[in-house]
């Protein structure tokens, strides 16, 4: 029993982090409206920018989870993919709930401003970039 209650421990330690940061983004999604430029375009430049870092910080987050919870396995097989895959659907969703609230939309461009920002941190984490 304590060898389960340990792995819990462990398991809240590795991904308390990420969860906590993703419901930072559910809350600024939650938001009928952001503050932003009056001027279109630096609007869309700190809009998608701030897209691409919070996705970028949940990535690295999760990807810390995934290491403390498999430290051996982590950088050997297909558990590198595993927190893309992970932001990916949390991408997914977010823009779903967006649908849902008020003065806000869902857009496949957002999707993909958010993958870019965590592939980014993917790239620089394993030094292809």
């Amino acid at each position: 029993m304590e060898q389960f209650s340990l792995k819990i421990k462990l398991w809240v330690k590795a991904f308390l982090p990420a969860i906590v940061w993703a419901m930072v983004i559910f809350t600024l999604s939650s938001q009928p409206t952001l503050p932003g430029f009056e001027s279109g375009f630096f609007d869309f430049i700190l809009k998608k920018s701030a897209h691409m870092f919070v996705y970028a910080v949940l990535y690295l987050l999760i990807a810390r989870g995934v290491e403390m919870v498999e430290p051996t396995r982590a950088k050997k097989s297909w558990l590198v993919f595993l927190p893309l895959l992970i932001v990916l659907f949390y991408a997914i969703s977010d823009e779903f709930h967006q649908s849902l609230v008020p003065n806000r939309y869902p857009t496949f461009r957002d999707i993909g401003y958010d993958i870019l920002g965590a592939s980014l941190m993917f790239f620089r984490k394993y030094k292809y970039i």
